[in-house]
């Protein structure tokens, strides 16, 4: 037998692992996916569910039973993901995203209930992570919050006396999804929808204009702000704005104060067509291009562009179609604030019906997955049945544990199986004289909340050297850990 990378070329989950795997002494060969030099293929966009909904709800010995995940941040191994509904709200910690995920609760339904007087909180498209602080916005309270993401010590940053004072207003004052932290600052920038400004904190209780109504509106002929705002590394500004059910691009603040249409509806029309007229989520990445979320309704697209580059626009292309966010690991086109985890963009969607949104990512395809391959002893340990867990590895040769509803599946291989080619379970052996650089296309078939599911893989099976897959089988083996 050698073993052979399995790279899928399309945008469903990779294989997932069964729960209680059976003992690598005796097991087939198993199947990797990886770039080696001389290999020319290239995989498509891959997903994968990166947090589920039970543990961002506290795990599964602290569940309770909030509607939906309203907000995520992701920083290094860590997420923070902030859920309401149900009148529980709550902010929680979840640890070790890469294996062995654990959750802690920073700010609990009662602890908000006594800090805010309220029910509900909504972060939006706002949750931010800053040194050791998580922040937001909040819609309910219309004030603005910090939480220890240590200890989960919440305190009040901004209240509505000291928004009141930077807008002047006599009517309230209303905070809108529109938000985002500074990251040379810690400091909160976000809209509020009485006075029609664009604010700032500058610390504890301090808040001015950082874009009035009037600089707004002299420019772009209104100051209706809508969807995500995000600074790129150069300290640039971009926010979308919006009008009368039709939103008018994207525009710009540069670190000089001077405003511009950035991207125009009509160029970002010209790639995901008219369909789309709500702007959501806008999120600068540390791969250096701007995301950007458009929907209708819980249908949309992600759009990527260069903003460095001189002529932006030409940049612009689809990143994440209806389509592929459909048939993606989140099975939904339903997006709502995006992040980063180890080089591929996630992002979380709220409830639909029976469905619960977890956490989902982008597997990248500079950094594709592996699983472990040749003959060794691995045991896998798993608490959280019927979610299984499957095994990945990067190319850095970095240790990661998904949970995967889909552990449950019944796989095949459709069009028949090639000879030398064998499927058992979920674990694939291929022999040593079947045809290198040939397809096959596995099939699962499981279910989600109580609906039948059967998703396609398409398969490249190209010979891995036999001192890599050593090497992949002592370093996968040395950091294997209970789930």
């Amino acid at each position: 037998m050698i073993t052979h990378h399995l790279t899928t070329m399309n945008n469903h989950t990779i294989t997932p692992w069964r729960a209680g795997l059976r003992r690598a002494a005796w097991l087939p060969a198993l199947g990797a996916l990886l770039l080696v030099g001389g290999t020319t293929v290239v995989p498509a966009i891959e997903t994968v569910e990166l947090v589920n909904f039970v543990m961002c709800d506290g795990g599964s010995n602290d569940f309770l039973g909030s509607d939906s995940v309203y907000g995520v941040a992701i920083a290094d191994d860590t997420a923070y993901v902030q859920l309401t509904g149900a009148s529980l709200p709550q902010i929680n910690r979840i640890d070790n995203l890469s294996g062995g995920q654990a959750t802690t609760r920073l700010v609990s339904p009662a602890q908000w209930l006594a800090a805010s007087g309220k029910t509900s909180m909504s972060s939006w498209y706002g949750l931010g992570v800053w040194s050791n602080i998580v922040q937001f916005a909040d819609v309910s309270s219309d004030e603005i919050w910090r939480i220890n993401k240590i200890t989960g010590e919440l305190s009040k940053y901004a209240d509505i006396t000291s928004i009141t004072n930077a807008t002047g207003s006599t009517n309230g004052v209303n905070i809108l999804a529109p938000q985002t932290i500074n990251p040379a600052t810690g400091e909160q920038v976000f809209y509020e929808n009485k006075g029609k400004h664009v604010l700032t904190t500058g610390g504890s209780n301090v808040v001015s204009i950082f874009m009035s109504y009037e600089e707004l509106s002299n420019t772009f002929g209104n100051a209706g702000v809508s969807g995500g705002m995000t600074f790129d590394h150069d300290g640039n500004f971009y926010w979308m704005q919006y009008e009368s059910g039709y939103y008018l691009g994207v525009h710009k603040r540069a670190t000089n104060g001077t405003l511009s249409v950035f991207l125009t509806k009509a160029q970002m029309d010209a790639v995901h067509g008219a369909g789309y007229t709500v702007p959501g989520d806008l999120f600068f990445a540390p791969d250096g291009k701007l995301y950007i979320r458009l929907y209708i309704s819980t249908r949309g697209c992600v759009l990527q562009c260069d903003p460095a580059s001189t002529n932006p626009a030409g940049t612009l292309a689809m990143y994440l179609s209806e389509s592929a966010l459909s048939n993606s690991a989140a099975r939904s086109a339903n997006m709502t604030q995006m992040s980063w985890y180890k080089g591929g963009l996630c992002w979380h969607h709220f409830k639909e019906g029976t469905w619960r949104s977890g956490i989902f990512a982008v597997v990248p395809t500079n950094e594709p997955v592996l699983v472990v391959s040749g003959p060794a002893e691995v045991a896998i340990n798993t608490s959280n049945v019927p979610y299984g867990c499957m095994l990945l590895l990067t190319n850095r040769w970095g240790l990661y544990t998904r949970y995967d509803q889909t552990a449950t599946s019944q796989w095949s291989i459709v069009g028949g199986t090639p000879a030398g080619v064998t499927l058992d379970g979920n674990f694939l052996s291929v022999a040593s004289d079947v045809p290198t650089n040939q397809y096959i296309t596995l099939q699962a078939a499981s279910s989600y909340a109580g609906q039948p599911l059967t998703n396609t893989y398409a398969v490249l099976l190209v010979p891995e050297p036999a001192a890599l897959s050593l090497g992949l089988l002592l370093i996968c083996v040395g950091r294997v850990r209970p789930v």
